[in-house]
C-alpha cells in the first residue's frame, strides 16, 4: 500500500503554482515524461523571477569553483529543505547565494523528481501510459 503524505509547505506552495499553470494539461493526465518537463519550465520561471529581483541583483557574484563534492550534497541537501518548507524561489535564492550558479541545474533536477511526486500523490496530476 502507497503511503500519502501531506505536502510539505513549500511543496504545497509550487503545487498551487503549477495547477494554476498547467490547469488544462492536468485535466486531460500526463505522461510522466509530460509531466516532468512541465515541473521543469515552472522552476525555470521562478529561477527567472527571482534573478530579475534587484536583490538577486546586487547579492550574487561568483567566486569561482572551490567547492568539494561534499560541499555540493550539503547545499544542495539544504535547498531541497528549504524549498520543502519554505518554497522553491527561496531555494533558489538560497543556491544563487552561494555564488555558484552551476548548482541551479543539479537543483532544478532533484526537484524535477520531488515535485513530480508531490503532485502525483496528492492526486494533482493523473498520469496517463
Amino acid at each position: 500500500m502507497i503511503e500519502i503524505r501531506a505536502p510539505k509547505p513549500g511543496a504545497e506552495k509550487f503545487i498551487k503554482r503549477f495547477e494554476t499553470e498547467y490547469a488544462p494539461h492536468i485535466e486531460r493526465g500526463l505522461s510522466p515524461e509530460e509531466a516532468k518537463e512541465k515541473i521543469k519550465l515552472s522552476l525555470e520561471r521562478i529561477r527567472k523571477e527571482v534573478e530579475s529581483t534587484p536583490e538577486f541583483q546586487s547579492e550574487v557574484t561568483y567566486h569561482g569553483s572551490s567547492i568539494t563534492l561534499s560541499d555540493i550534497s550539503n547545499i544542495l541537501s539544504q535547498a531541497v529543505q528549504v524549498a520543502l518548507e519554505e518554497g522553491v524561489d527561496a531555494a533558489v535564492r538560497f543556491i544563487l547565494s552561494t555564488g555558484n550558479p552551476h548548482l541551479i541545474d543539479m537543483l532544478h533536477d532533484i526537484l524535477i523528481e520531488r515535485f513530480f511526486e508531490a503532485l502525483v500523490q496528492s492526486g494533482k496530476i493523473k498520469l496517463i501510459k
